[in-house]
């Protein structure tokens, strides 16, 4: 029973206790973020090993009136229960419920969103240069993991912000980890006698390093950070996972992000397993590549555990690049390998994958390039929400000539789609979804290779309405049409360039219903209404696809159906369309 925690309404009971009560308080929160990550799961190690830190910041500083802007939410489940969000908890990344990151729509103790790495620095200095020229004398601080420093934009930020002379205070949260064990040569500098200097020599004065489970350390830290009027930086040394067993003794991740478990008697007693995923399949095509051609390379922006990479970094350690959280330069990489006569296939996120849009455009597309894109996580996402939902890749990717956008339907798929992509003389995306392998439907063969473009799923012999789909929509398609006279369903397999042939037909025939796990606004269905635009095709076409929206987080499976992206809402769209209702 919490006797500390269950005084805390809001930061400023925090600085009312006792100083005796705060290691009880940080062992509550610890209990409280293992009891509520082990009923729905959640980032689990980087909170964990932030609980102190936390605590201390919430003691020195006043927030909101001081800002507190966090490098993304990983780091942040103590936070949320310290600034009134305890008895709603429970309802993390479910639908309606706690968001699972920060976002200041839900508490004004959260100063700026923080769902992607690397923006700490430059929102807070921005927060702080917009409060000054307010008038406004609240402290700004910056909390960054250290993750963030493997990426370019923690750096431009740092750049400006020690160059500002402005009281930014930075506090490196230092745990040695992002997703994985960080990378490179920053991280491996922080943990050496060169840290002061490094700081120092971009204009900061440097505390530390300090220990980040000693409060009073922590505290003294804080408060001359604190009083200063120039910027600073605190480094502290945590643990990521700190609390919990299983997490401190895996040194992989340190359970960063974990699904629901039952923790009894001091033991992790039950975990959740679940069926192969997209990325395991995608995983194990690109090794079966890799051992065929030695050529074949994987790069990765810190996502080797969630591009499922870690076995093929284990048998092609050389093979395999971890680049850390730096999207743009994964891609510019990526670039210079198909240069030197490298196949690279860069396994990225479709919602990170928007941070290197510029370097797919200038370093990739216009040299034509043949890098393989493996864009995990494409559509919706489920319980990480609005920041990493995959909704606008197929439609800004689109419009990049020379460029083939592949979606398997089902895991048969991958192979011929990679094994295509690795002999295009040109850039080729591969999208996948979060999520399990369906099966391959009955009288659906496996492809051989090359592909060649669309494929009828279910084609009529008299024609009234074809469902055209991408990915594995195709297989709601296909339960919604059958059982319904005339109707035919075409996956479209590539949103580009599109099998023009294969679309005509199914316009000329009669209705259309394009349906995609992403934005409606340029992706699929606008490439289907440009091409029947240019041949003069009248047929009538309902669009379905994600709102014009940011689609928050939630389960995915009752978005789809929310959406009307499953078999019976696909249904109704094409009667309703049949019967002259759509547009």
């Amino acid at each position: 029973m919490s006797e500390w925690l269950a005084r805390i309404g809001s930061p400023s009971d925090v600085r009312s206790l006792p100083e005796e009560a705060l290691p009880g308080l940080c062992q509550e929160l610890r209990e409280d973020i293992i009891s509520i990550c082990g009923r729905v799961g959640g980032h689990l190690g980087a909170s964990l090993g932030a609980v102190e830190l936390i605590v201390a910041l919430h003691r020195v500083f006043h927030s909101p009136g001081d800002a507190l802007l966090f490098d993304v939410g990983h780091q942040t489940y103590a936070h949320k229960l310290l600034t009134g969000r305890r008895e709603r908890m429970h309802t993390l990344r479910h639908a309606g419920g706690i968001a699972p990151f920060l976002d200041p729509r839900e508490s004004p103790h959260d100063a700026l969103l923080a769902g992607h790495s690397c923006t700490a620095v430059s929102a807070a200095l921005g927060v702080l240069e917009g409060r000054r020229m307010q008038g406004h004398r609240g402290h700004v601080v910056a909390v960054l993991g250290d993750g963030g420093l493997t990426g370019g934009l923690t750096f431009e930020g740092l750049n400006n912000a020690g160059g500002s002379h402005l009281p930014l205070i930075v506090v490196l949260n230092d745990n040695q980890m992002s997703i994985s064990a960080n990378v490179g040569a920053i991280p491996a500098m922080l943990r050496t006698h060169e840290a002061r200097g490094f700081f120092e020599g971009l204009g900061f004065t440097y505390l530390g390093p300090v220990d980040g489970h000693d409060l009073g350390a922590l505290i003294r830290a804080l408060r001359e950070a604190r009083a200063s009027s120039r910027p600073v930086v605190v480094h502290a040394l945590t643990l990521k996972g700190k609390g919990f067993p299983p997490a401190e003794a895996d040194t992989q991740t340190r359970g960063h992000a974990m699904g629901p478990y039952e923790w009894r008697a001091g033991k992790l007693v039950r975990s959740r397993g679940g069926q192969r995923t997209f990325s395991e399949a995608f995983a194990a095509v690109l090794e079966d590549a890799m051992a065929r051609d030695s050529r074949v390379v994987a790069v990765t922006p810190a996502m080797l555990e969630g591009s499922a990479l870690n076995a093929l970094k284990a048998r092609f350690p050389d093979r395999v690049h971890d680049v850390g959280i730096a999207e743009q330069h994964a891609v510019t990489f990526s670039a210079g390998l198909a240069a030197a006569g490298a196949r690279p296939v860069c396994c990225i996120y479709s919602t990170f994958l928007q941070r290197a849009y510029d370097q797919v455009i200038h370093d990739v597309c216009l040299p034509g390039l043949p890098v393989v894109f493996a864009v995990d996580r494409a559509g919706l996402v489920g319980a990480d929400g609005a920041t990493h939902q995959g909704t606008y890749d197929v439609a800004s990717l689109r419009p990049l000539p020379d460029l083939d956008l592949w979606a398997p339907m089902v895991g048969e798929d991958l192979a011929p789609m990679l094994d295509t992509a690795l002999a295009s003389p040109r850039p080729s995306v591969i999208r996948f979804p979060r999520g399990t392998l369906p099966p391959l439907p009955e009288g659906v063969a496996e492809e051989a290779v090359p592909l060649r473009g669309a494929r009828w799923l279910l084609r009529a012999e008299q024609p009234r309405l074809t469902l055209v789909t991408l990915g594995p929509l195709g297989l709601a398609a296909l339960e919604a049409a059958r059982g319904e006279p005339g109707w035919s369903v075409l996956d479209a397999r590539r949103a580009s360039p599109l099998d023009e042939a294969a679309v005509l037909e199914a316009g000329r025939a009669g209705p259309v219903v394009v349906a995609e796990e992403g934005t409606t606004r340029g992706g699929l269905g606008g490439a289907v209404l440009e091409l029947f635009a240019a041949h003069g095709v009248l047929a009538r076409v309902r669009l379905m696809g994600m709102p014009d929206a940011f689609v928050p987080h939630g389960d995915a499976r009752a978005q789809r159906a929310e959406l009307g992206l499953d078999a019976a809402g696909l249904r109704r769209a094409g009667r309703a369309l049949l019967e002259g209702g759509g547009r």
